[in-house]
């Protein structure tokens, strides 16, 4: 049997984000352009046997924390310190049922805006970046969602006199 490499994204959310590994979320595509989440219908379906809503919301907002995720993980600075990464706001909207699997396509900021943020975080500790996130269905979208992430750093320890 062949070994499959699952994405550290994916690892991450399973361990970190129990409703991820509940919902079945897998990464179906990372690359320049954008960030592919999916997760099965049957653990996500609701009582008229379509998706159901809250889940496709939840996997359109981990399809923006993960974009940023790998943003903050491919930073090359290898002293950094940890991250924290939170939905400051978000925004559905439900424009029709989702029959199938779930799909979630974040696409990656333009770099502007990643410089932009990137500053941000250098200068002030803090930054946040806006992501569109859509669930889509045999090409068509049926669910638009908008978010602001908002990362920070942790505050150095203070120094203590000797």
């Amino acid at each position: 049997m062949k070994a499959v490499k699952v994405p550290a994204l994916e690892l991450f959310l399973h361990e970190m984000i129990p409703l991820a590994k509940a919902m079945g979320v897998g990464v179906e595509l990372s690359d320049h352009r954008a960030l592919v989440l999916t997760a099965p219908k049957e653990q996500n379906r609701n009582s008229l046997n379509t998706a159901f809503g809250g889940s496709l919301v939840s996997l359109a907002t981990l399809a923006g924390y993960g974009v940023v995720w790998e943003l903050m993980r491919n930073e090359r600075n290898a002293a950094r310190p940890e991250w924290s990464i939170v939905v400051k706001e978000s925004r559905a909207a439900y424009r029709k049922p989702v029959i199938g699997d779930l799909r979630a396509i974040c696409e990656r900021p333009a770099q502007a805006a990643i410089a932009e943020f990137k500053e941000a975080l250098s200068r002030y500790g803090k930054a946040k970046l806006k992501l569109r996130a859509s669930i889509v269905e045999n090409g068509q979208t049926a669910v638009d969602v908008t978010a602001a992430f908002v990362v920070t750093r942790p505050a150095a320890p203070a120094l203590r006199p000797a």
